[in-house]
């Protein structure tokens, strides 16, 4: 299966990285930072529903919702087991990035426990020379993706 370069894995592992740490410590233009300019990302919410936002300025809608929450700041969202496959539309200098992702809540002097668990796809693409989010899928871990077990 082709890969990416060991300097573009790295490159979209930081780019990852930048997106968690601007959405937890409040830094919306970072985040926004981290998407193509006609970005897309969706999630599904807590009864199911799934809400989908087009472009840098219709993000900065998702993005600020929970900026702007007063018991926002505290959460810590974390990612693992990256795995890297070829872009589903075979678009050259992009690459579809699956991952684990999860969200704790700390608050010193409680202990931190943990808020939230899914997984991720994410769609990257090379704009101007840099590795973008170009769509990002987030989704609880249940459904589709445990499809393979009797229910």
């Amino acid at each position: 299966m082709p890969r990416p370069t060991v300097e573009d894995e790295l490159a979209i592992q930081e780019l990852m990285a930048r997106y968690y740490r601007a959405l937890d410590t409040g830094d919306t233009e970072g985040y926004l930072d981290c998407y193509t300019a006609d970005g897309e990302a969706t999630e599904e919410t807590s009864e199911g529903t799934l809400e989908i936002r087009k472009g840098r300025e219709d993000i900065r809608k998702l993005i600020r919702k929970f900026h702007e929450r007063p018991d926002f700041p505290g959460h810590q969202h974390l990612f693992s087991n990256v795995i890297f496959e070829p872009d589903p539309e075979g678009r050259a200098d992009h690459w579809q990035v699956l991952s684990y992702a999860w969200a704790t809540i700390n608050r010193p002097p409680a202990k931190p426990y943990l808020h939230w668990c899914g997984h991720i796809r994410d769609i990257v693409a090379r704009e101007g020379g840099e590795w973008k989010i170009a769509r990002k899928d987030i989704m609880g871990w249940a459904g589709e993706v445990l499809s393979r077990f009797e229910q």
